[in-house]
């Protein structure tokens, strides 16, 4: 029959579609069973790595404060290894790594059945995940309970067979481990698209409810009144005005505190706007630096950094001085304005960082190289870096440099690329922000780190494998030429290129 002439109507040609539809879902499913088998190889190559790691007997590196346990140090080594190399988080790459273990270990059956392809990597994952606090005595109950359940039920009702089991199978009871896990809280954020970003609260589950359901009695209380948002954003909007004006009942907690917000803002994006509206309303700009940039708004305490553009360092433009208007609206048109960004989140829309920096009580001008919008060096020699220079490197590297997506720079330690006690000194060139978990990374294992030669910003580092990674700084305006820096080779005894995928 013609492939063109069958209809869903006709009963011979239903029968030939749905034996084409079977088909196609046969090949997923044996194609889910593929790469299953490959994952599972996966797990034992992970394991191999390891083991190899283990056979390395890598020590604390440090010289002062308190030591790692060669346990601890080889498996930060080759998680912080694995994750660089495969750009997954450490979170990711631990897992990972705990998953080959068991499968490699007390969990073989669950090896087996994700080799022939009867699980997915991600119930074999969860199996093991969940075993963590189950005694070593019932590891094989505990296997023997979940391994048939997960050849027939989604992963998401696998994890709540795998919490029943391993709650009857510790000896510990729920209230010791909820004060455990209570130690764990946090907040985390996570930048997402079109100027959002996820903030997750990750506390005991009491307070959570409780601050879920003043949030929707506030929400409730406002739309009853009239308010045209909806309940969802009422209650994201009650919240955050709690948050960012209320005060905290927590004793010793400093009052009055307000939300810190840094915008770092192209100038000319600045300039173009005024140009624009000096245009439009047939005047010269305002003086004395009171600039329209945009829209009304309130921002409160809003701490605001505006960026210069110069040329190759001969000359720069800020918001608070605008000489750069003199040279016509033709050629400030034709610049390069750039965007702005959030620190702690990134790229803003040019209306958001317009109204944002309309109120702010001042800026900062920093002098850029036109080519590749990195801020220009100049050097310092204290030990603790001034508030200039220090506001000058978290400017210009908006994260921790240790070459995975990490924290923000705002919240990282500034660590001397060479050692101070060694000589070296406190400058652009050999401090860069480090979150206090890579800070450490870098102290007590045998990660390398050096300084691009050239003066980029560009960090550059050195696996305990012997593989090389480059953390570019962050530009503060857009390049105006697309560069790739080269570096020399790293420092001895080895050099390898990065792992490709």
């Amino acid at each position: 029959m013609n492939r063109a002439n069958l209809t869903a109507n006709d009963p011979q040609s239903r029968q030939l579609l749905r034996e084409r539809y079977a088909a196609a879902v046969s090949e997923v499913v044996d194609g889910a069973h593929a790469v299953a088998r490959v994952q599972a190889e996966q797990a034992a190559r992970i394991e191999k790595a390891r083991r190899a790691c283990e056979a390395m007997g890598f020590a604390d590196q440090s010289t002062g404060g308190p030591g790692w346990s060669p346990e601890v140090v080889t498996q930060r080594v080759l998680v912080t290894e694995l994750a660089v190399a495969l750009h997954l988080s450490e979170t990711d790459a631990r897992r990972q790594v705990d998953t080959a273990e068991g499968l490699a270990g007390a969990f073989a059956a669950t090896r087996l059945a994700l080799e022939a392809g009867r699980i997915s990597y991600r119930h074999a994952e969860k199996i093991v995940e969940h075993s963590r606090a189950v005694p070593p005595e019932s590891l094989a109950g505990y296997e023997a309970r979940l391994l048939p359940v997960a050849t027939r039920v989604s992963v998401k009702r696998l994890v709540r067979h795998a919490r029943a089991a391993a709650e009857e199978a510790q000896a510990s009871t729920s209230i010791e481990r909820h004060l455990t896990a209570t130690a764990d809280r946090r907040i985390t954020l996570d930048p997402a698209a079109d100027g959002m970003a996820f903030l997750t609260h990750y506390l005991p589950a009491v307070e959570s409810v409780a601050i879920y359901n003043r949030a929707t009695d506030l929400a409730r209380g406002l739309k009853s009144s009239g308010d045209p948002r909806t309940l969802v954003q009422l209650r994201a909007d009650v919240l955050t005005d709690l948050m960012v004006n209320g005060e905290t009942s927590i004793p010793g907690a400093t009052k009055g505190v307000r939300a810190h917000v840094l915008v770092t803002v192209p100038a000319l994006t600045l300039v173009k706007h005024e140009l624009e509206v000096t245009r439009d309303l047939g005047s010269n700009p305002a003086p004395d630096g009171h600039h329209s940039l945009g829209a009304d708004a309130d921002i409160g305490d809003t701490d605001i950094a505006d960026t210069g553009v110069a040329n190759r360092g001969l000359s720069e433009t800020g918001a608070a001085d605008t000489g750069a208007a003199d040279n016509g609206a033709a050629n400030i048109e034709a610049a390069n304005t750039g965007a702005a960004n959030l620190d702690g989140y990134g790229p803003i829309d040019r209306l958001t960082a317009l109204e944002l920096t309309r109120e702010a009580p001042g800026f900062y001008r920093v002098l850029t190289d036109a080519v590749t919008g990195v801020a220009l060096t100049y050097g310092r020699t204290r030990y603790r870096p001034p508030a200039d220079l220090d506001q000058l490197i978290r400017t210009v590297h908006r994260e921790c440099t240790f070459p995975l997506d990490c924290s923000p720079s705002i919240t990282a330690d500034l660590d001397h690329t060479d050692p101070w006690e060694d000589g070296a000194n406190t400058a652009f060139a050999n401090l860069s922000p480090l979150c206090s978990s890579h800070h450490k990374v870098k102290h007590h294992t045998e990660w390398q780190v050096v300084q691009d030669p050239a003066g980029s910003g560009a960090i550059i580092w050195t696996s305990p494998a012997g593989f090389e990674y480059v953390a570019e700084s962050t530009p503060i305006a857009r390049p105006a030429t697309k560069t790739v820096p080269r570096f020399a080779e790293a420092p001895p005894p080895y050099r390898y290129d990065a792992p490709r995928f």
